[in-house]
């Protein structure tokens, strides 16, 4: 097909729109790649022949910034017609893209939640959104989005789908508001704008701390001061160069590690458990569908779980947020799986985030011969300490 051909069918298929009585959106496959003079007639004669508004796809993520903005003020000034972006990420520049094409003139920007799309993906639109309403430009711009509601419609989404969001991500990826280095934590401690360039309530998070092998004093500290435990100078330093032991041996340091760690130099005999398993018992097999009751006692009382699963593992862990999802909003977040050793009789790790229903979160590790009884243990001390957790936050208020 020839230039003139393209053309004529561009315009043929605009007015067959128009005369069915469409509002039509022009799209320019692959317009960053396209000879600019012949983009921009192409433009023009369209809008001649009733298109109502233009959009600019940069179908194979090849353009840069500088020359998005630039195609973007072509199309304004070839049809005065409001203008779309369509941007995609084989380079990573995506959302850079439609935030040039919108600072040019554009009305519009073609986003996706999590940037899921074709090949490398979309803008995304919770990363445009912040950008827009966060980052200093020369005016303002409004969106219309609750952006409180960005976390909680991010983890829908990936759940939905089955696309994990990376932790790395911004805005919405599990890393994006942790610290682990003794120096961010302190300086996020004492201002969080030291090292967090927007608040994390902003998009429905909440910060988070972590120890490691990076870890300080005042992170770990403030972390143990969310359970109650308040340890001396020297036992801090006893903690911590525990903690820095197993973070130099490669290994994640859960919240309950560390709070195991403080319970044994503290001299104490372990942290209240709110959370009792009780009961437990799991059935599966071929032809059937894997089932599991649990009984747990929370606080005294007891509650009875039971549900299905795709395996014993997931209905066990199904039936123990039946009963949490009652009681506190509990649910778990991430679940991992390792072995630790070989043969039929391997040990196994496991490793969970529980998360309430503000956000906030606690990693659980627990290692055993069973894979069930492992994940359950897990999950468990993870439920215990953040209901510990919530406790002590519910008393500092009441005081």
């Amino acid at each position: 097909m020839t230039r003139e051909q393209a053309l004529e069918k561009a315009i043929e298929a605009v007015e067959y729109g128009k005369s069915r009585g469409l509002q039509v959106e022009f799209s320019a496959e692959d317009a960053t790649r396209t000879d600019r003079p012949f983009l921009k007639r192409v433009f023009g004669e369209v809008a001649k022949a009733g298109a109502d508004r233009i959009d600019i796809p940069d179908t194979v993520g090849y353009s840069t910034p500088e020359y998005f903005a630039e195609i973007t003020r072509d199309a304004i000034e070839a049809t005065k017609l409001p203008i779309s972006v369509h941007c995609h990420n084989d380079f990573g520049l995506a959302v850079a893209n439609s935030l040039s094409g919108i600072r040019a003139g554009a009305q519009c920007a073609h986003v996706t939640i999590n940037g899921i799309g074709e090949r490398a993906g979309n803008a995304a639109l919770e990363e445009f959104v912040m950008a827009l309403k966060c980052l200093q430009y020369d005016k303002k711009y409004e969106t219309g989005i609750k952006s409180e509601l960005l976390y909680e419609t991010s983890r829908f989404v990936s759940k939905t789908v089955g696309i994990q969001v990376q932790p790395n991500k911004a805005i919405v990826g599990d890393n994006a508001f942790g610290h682990e280095s003794g120096i961010h934590t302190h300086g996020v401690l004492s201002n969080p704008l030291t090292y967090e360039p927007i608040s994390p309530e902003l998009v429905g998070r909440k910060r988070w701390l972590q120890v490691g092998k990076h870890a300080g004093i005042h992170g770990m500290n403030a972390m143990l001061a969310e359970y109650g435990i308040k340890p001396t100078d020297i036992q801090s330093k006893q903690i911590l160069d525990k903690v820095k032991n197993l973070g130099d041996q490669g290994k994640q340091v859960t919240d309950v590690e560390l709070l195991s760690i403080a319970s044994n130099i503290l001299g104490e005999k372990g942290i209240k458990r709110i959370v009792q398993l009780t009961g437990f018992s799991v059935s599966t097999g071929i032809g059937t569908m894997p089932y599991a009751f649990v009984k747990l006692n929370i606080d005294g009382k007891d509650f009875i779980g039971t549900d299905y699963g795709v395996g014993p593992v997931d209905a066990a862990l199904n039936a123990i947020q039946k009963i949490t999802g009652q009681i506190s909003e509990l649910k778990i977040k991430d679940y991992g799986l390792a072995s630790i050793s070989g043969g039929s009789t391997a040990l196994c790790e496991v490793t969970i985030r529980v998360e309430d229903g503000q956000g906030n979160s606690v990693s659980a590790k627990s290692i055993g011969e069973d894979i069930v009884t492992t994940s359950v243990q897990a999950v468990i001390d993870g439920i215990n300490r953040i209901m510990l957790k919530k406790m002590l936050n519910q008393k500092k208020i009441q005081n």
